[in-house]
């Protein structure tokens, strides 16, 4: 028989590992339709852990009963997190040449329309940092819209081409993996911009690696030639892409802030 006072450490362990997979979700920004379920499954099974532990091996050490049942359930999380974030589903893009695709999964944060050779970023409200390395380059001078889509670790990390075209540029920015969450984070991490130039239109995408990544690897070279969907790359762990379109007359942008989008499946606009 266990005490009044093991049972209220029982419950107190249940509410801390609630409490632990909760902001493990807001940490890494998974969409509380998602985690808050996982959390409750996850406090559940480490209680029946505990539970089966009592009724298998009533005399062990409630220390170790408690280890056991919290590693249970953050080793099942982990291992999930990882399965989803390396998962590279095969996806047919949807018909229609005049359409632009998002090139990553992930939530939609902002949509800016940049113009006077300035490319702002906006990280939080109306917080705005000057990528300064694409001076120079074509998106710099003219006119286009700057999307930003925010992608959590259980997001598919593999980056696919919103547009059929031509690759003329990728430049890698090597980083020092500081949290997106900071302000700076923006102008010190590691970054890849890859420029695809179409007959009608062209698109920059940024790639934009959090503290975690190690690298953002490439599957295509400059000159190659994509098809719409096609798959350019991948970021590893927590990480964000801006998708820069170019000013075109009859460009029409088919997505809010706020919307969960899929790389190449999700039409995100059309000219």
């Amino acid at each position: 028989m266990r005490s009044n006072t093991d049972i209220m450490i029982y419950l107190m362990f249940a509410l801390i590992l609630l409490l632990f997979f909760v902001s493990w979700g807001r940490k890494w920004e998974i969409n509380p339709k998602r985690s808050v379920p996982w959390s409750i499954a996850m406090t559940v099974l480490g209680s029946l852990v505990l539970a089966v532990q009592h009724n298998l091996y009533p005399d062990s050490p409630m220390a170790v009963e408690i280890l056991i049942a919290g590693i249970v359930p953050i080793a099942l999380t982990l291992s999930a997190v990882a399965y989803l974030f390396f998962r590279d589903p095969d996806r047919i893009p949807p018909q229609g040449s005049n359409l632009i695709l998002s090139p990553a999964d992930g939530r939609l944060i902002y949509v800016n329309e940049i113009s006077n050779g300035e490319l702002p970023v906006a990280v939080k409200g109306s917080n705005r940092i000057l990528l300064s390395e694409f001076t120079g380059q074509p998106f710099h001078s003219e006119k286009c819209v700057q999307l930003g889509i925010a992608m959590s670790v259980i997001d598919v990390h593999v980056n696919r081409a919103p547009i059929a075209g031509r690759i003329v540029q990728i430049r890698r920015i090597p980083g020092s993996f500081k949290s997106l969450k900071h302000l700076t984070s923006l102008l010190v991490n590691e970054r890849v911009f890859t420029q695809i130039d179409s007959e009608d239109i062209n698109v920059g995408i940024v790639q934009i690696a959090s503290r975690l990544v190690r690298r953002i690897d490439c599957y295509l070279n400059e000159n190659d030639c994509v098809s719409r969907g096609d798959r350019i790359g991948i970021i590893k762990f927590g990480s964000q892409v801006d998708l820069l379109i170019s000013h075109k007359d009859g460009l029409v942008i088919n997505v809010k802030v706020g919307d969960d989008l899929k790389a190449g499946r999700s039409v995100i606009g059309s000219y």
